[in-house]
């Protein structure tokens, strides 16, 4: 079950950062989370939540957490009263719970999630899906974790992107189908002697879009706010824009989904 639980900061955990027009995001949220590179986007939909569900308050489970940042600028945006972050990298759990985020170290694919049935808002998992065998633990635990009318915001790569259906075409390996830890083989762009990230392990697999609305389905969730997003500087700005704007078709997406009171 839970195979680790983290020392928790002596920072209480409401007492989270406020915005104050000042970035809670650091270079070591950027430098491991796409999403980090990408706030506007993120900004937007939670913006949606807000509308949808504009109460103070409630718990925030952010799976996947690295060094906290994302969870606590949520938390500062929705007014969350109790965050709680699960990686499986200690070092960045440590940093995390200085952040005010309670820190559990877990295997996502079979771990259960230390939490109470229906305690949770909201639960986050920003890219960690593509790192993992699986997606079945996870979804289920968060079902599991959230009350009814909770919300779970996820982002990853897109498996079905317009330069992954290129790649294909002419061949190549698509982005975040990872056959190696040691190079990224075959794929647009790259030499046989590129290796992977050292600051991440290697991404196993991405999903389509069409793929996660019916999983998220199957696990008790209804969609309601889907975006593209493009990381950081755009390498192609007009065709990743346009590509943004359709979902199905962009680098990476963002899905807002609510949890069926049945779920």
């Amino acid at each position: 079950m839970i195979r680790e639980a983290v020392a928790q900061s002596e920072q209480p955990l409401s007492t989270i950062p406020a915005v104050n027009g000042e970035a809670i995001v650091n270079d070591a949220d950027l430098g491991i989370s796409a999403l980090a590179r990408s706030m506007p986007d993120l900004d937007r939909v939670l913006d949606g939540l807000v509308r949808r569900d504009p109460r103070r308050g409630g718990g925030l489970l952010d799976v996947g957490c690295g060094v906290g940042g994302l969870a606590t600028h949520i938390g500062a945006k929705l007014g969350l009263d109790q965050l709680v972050g699960i990686d499986v990298d200690t070092d960045r759990l440590a940093e995390a719970a200085t952040r005010g985020v309670r820190p559990f170290k877990l295997d996502l694919n079979v771990d259960a999630f230390p939490l109470e049935s229906g305690s949770m808002r909201l639960v986050t998992c920003f890219g960690v899906l593509a790192y993992l065998s699986l997606y079945d633990n996870t979804l289920s635990e968060s079902a599991r974790v959230l009350e009814d009318g909770g919300w779970l915001l996820l982002s990853m790569p897109n498996l079905a992107s317009y330069f992954n259906r290129i790649s294909l075409l002419l061949g190549y390996q698509p982005h975040a189908v990872a056959v190696s830890r040691h190079r990224q083989a075959g794929m647009v762009g790259q030499r046989r002697d590129d290796a992977t990230s050292e600051n991440m392990p290697p991404l196993l697999h991405g999903a389509t879009l069409r793929c996660m609305r019916e999983l998220l389905d199957d696990y008790g969730f209804d969609t309601e706010i889907v975006r593209g997003t493009v990381p950081g500087d755009r390498r192609k700005p007009l065709i990743d824009g346009l590509a943004t704007r359709i979902p199905s078709l962009s680098r990476r997406f963002l899905i807002l989904a609510r949890k069926r009171a049945s779920a």
